[in-house]
C-alpha cells in the first residue's frame, strides 16, 4: 500500500465509530459493544478507545477489584468473549483513560473481533460510558 489514496480506495475504507453511552454495568458484569468480522485479505486498525466512569451506583462501598489488571472498569477490543487478554484496552483506576491513538491496533487475521466493556470488580455497580473509533480496510 502507497501513500495515495485514490478514489477507488477510499471507497474500500470504512470508518466504524464505536459508541457506548451512559449505562450501568451490574458488578462483574460485562456488556458486548460491537463485533467486527474480518475475512482474508481485510484488515482492521483500532484507531482510539476510551473509557470513562459516570458514577459509582452503590453506595458507601469500596469496590474489590476482580482483576486488578482491568482496573476499575475497562473496554478493550478481543479476539473472544473471554476478558483475560485484550488486544488493545483502555482501563478506569483513577481517571478516564484512553488507548494510545499515535500506536494504531492492527489486526489483519481473519475471524470475529469484539469490543467489550466490563465492570471489574464483585461488589459495586458502575454507570460508565466508552467511545472509540476503528477504521476497516477491505
Amino acid at each position: 500500500m502507497n501513500g495515495l489514496v485514490t478514489d477507488k480506495r477510499f471507497a474500500r475504507v470504512l470508518d466504524l465509530p464505536i459508541s457506548f453511552a451512559q449505562t450501568e454495568i451490574r458488578a462483574g458484569g460485562s456488556m458486548l459493544v460491537a463485533a467486527f468480522p474480518l475475512t482474508l485479505f481485510q484488515r482492521l486498525e483500532l484507531r482510539s478507545l476510551t473509557i470513562t466512569l459516570i458514577n459509582i451506583l452503590t453506595p458507601n462501598i469500596i469496590p474489590a477489584y476482580l482483576n486488578t489488571a482491568l482496573g476499575l472498569c475497562s473496554v478493550g477490543l478481543y479476539r473472544s468473549t473471554m476478558l483475560t487478554s485484550p488486544l488493545a484496552y483502555a482501563t478506569y483506576i483513577d481517571q478516564t483513560s484512553t488507548a494510545n491513538p499515535f500506536s494504531p491496533c492492527i489486526i489483519e487475521t481473519p475471524g470475529t473481533y469484539v469490543v467489550i466493556v466490563s465492570n471489574n470488580t464483585n461488589n459495586a455497580d458502575l454507570s460508565v460510558c466508552a467511545t472509540g473509533s476503528i477504521k476497516l480496510f477491505y
